[in-house]
C-alpha cells in the first residue's frame, strides 16, 4: 500500500496520485450537493438514499457497510473494500453490520460497526430499486460512490417522472470527498463524527446558516480533523 500523504490527499487533486483505491480497509466518503443546496432531507429523496446504500452489496459483494447519515445537504458513510487478491488491509478490523450481501473479511469482528443496516428497502409503490445486471467483485472505492450516486438519481428521477415532473432530479455535486481511514483510533473517531452530526447541525460548517459563521470544508480533512479533535 502506498503511503499516505495527507498533504496531497485532498479533493481537488480528485485522487491520491498513485493509491490503488482498490486497496482493502475503511474509506470515509462525503458527498455534497450542489451548491449546498439544503435538498436531503426531503422524506422522498433521503428515503431512497437510505434505500440505495442499504442494497449496495447486491452490486458490489466484497464492499460493506458502517456508519452512514443523510444530513441536509451531504451525506457522510464508511465503506470496507475487501480486495479478492489481498484480504483484509487498513486496521485489521474491517466492521460487518449484518447488511444483506455483505461479506466479511477475514479477521473481521475486533470493532464491529455500532450501528445495524437502514431501514428495509421501501416497498415498489413507493420507488422501485433496480436489481443489478452484474455484479464487481474487486471494485475501486470511486467505482462504489459512482454507482451510489447514479442510482439514486436513476431511481428518483424514475419516481418524479411517475409522481411529480415538476420536481428537479439532479443534486449532487459532481465529485465527492475521500479519505483513506489508517488506524483504529482514527476510525473510532470518524464513526462518532458522523454519529453526532445531526445533533450538530446548527454548527455544522455545511450549514449555510451555522451559528459560527463558519466557511465551509474544502479539503476532506478538515472534515477528518473535525472528528479527531471532538473524538
Amino acid at each position: 500500500m502506498k503511503k499516505y500523504d495527507p498533504q496531497k490527499h485532498h479533493r481537488r487533486s480528485i485522487r491520491l496520485k498513485g493509491y490503488d483505491y482498490r486497496s482493502s480497509g475503511a474509506y470515509f466518503i462525503t458527498i455534497c450537493t450542489q451548491r449546498r443546496e439544503c435538498v436531503l432531507d426531503d422524506p422522498v429523496v433521503s428515503g431512497i438514499i437510505r434505500d440505495v446504500w442499504n442494497v449496495l452489496p447486491r452490486w458490489f459483494p466484497t464492499v460493506m457497510l458502517d456508519e452512514f447519515v443523510i444530513m441536509p445537504n451531504h451525506v457522510h458513510f464508511i465503506l470496507w473494500i475487501r480486495s479478492v487478491d489481498v484480504g483484509a488491509g487498513v486496521g485489521a478490523s474491517p466492521a460487518p453490520t449484518g447488511c444483506p450481501g455483505a461479506v466479511a473479511p477475514n479477521g473481521a469482528g475486533a470493532s464491529p460497526a455500532p450501528t445495524g443496516c437502514p431501514d428495509a428497502v421501501a416497498p415498489p409503490d413507493k420507488w422501485i430499486i433496480p436489481e443489478p445486471q452484474r455484479v464487481n467483485l474487486n471494485p475501486r472505492v470511486g467505482d462504489v460512490v459512482g454507482a451510489f450516486q447514479s442510482l439514486v438519481f436513476k431511481v428518483y428521477f424514475d419516481w418524479i417522472r411517475i409522481h411529480d415532473p415538476t420536481r428537479r432530479a439532479k443534486f449532487w455535486q459532481r465529485n465527492y470527498y475521500e479519505h483513506i481511514v489508517r488506524d483504529e483510533r482514527e476510525l473510532k473517531a470518524i464513526r462518532e463524527y458522523i454519529r453526532r452530526n445531526p445533533a450538530k447541525w446548527h454548527a455544522d460548517r455545511d450549514n449555510a446558516d451555522n451559528i459560527y459563521h463558519l466557511a465551509p470544508p474544502t479539503t476532506v480533512e478538515e472534515y477528518v480533523r473535525e472528528a479527531m479533535e471532538n473524538a
